[in-house]
């Protein structure tokens, strides 16, 4: 998405991040570093995801009457140069 974003904005003659800024989600950072400018970026902490979810189903498969429970991330953001300073 946040590529369709660069190339869009590059067709109406908009440049990032003077006049438009962009934030990606996921970090992968064979697409962030390698556009230009940087895609500032969220970085999802897959790992820890994948743990919380594989403990989820094994607690409801140890016993099916387990609530089902939600998790908050933490997920940093990955500065790059997409991203204009705040004004004023």
């Amino acid at each position: 998405m946040a590529m369709g974003a660069y190339q869009a904005a590059g067709h109406l003659g908009l440049t990032i991040p003077a006049d438009l800024s962009v934030v990606g989600v996921d970090n992968l950072e064979l697409i962030a570093d390698g556009l230009w400018p940087g895609l500032s970026t969220v970085a999802l902490p897959h790992y820890e995801m994948g743990r919380w979810a594989v403990l989820q189903l094994l607690a409801e498969l140890e016993n099916p009457r387990t609530p089902r429970a939600h998790e908050s991330s933490s997920c940093p953001l990955v500065v790059r140069d997409s991203v204009a300073p705040p004004r004023g």
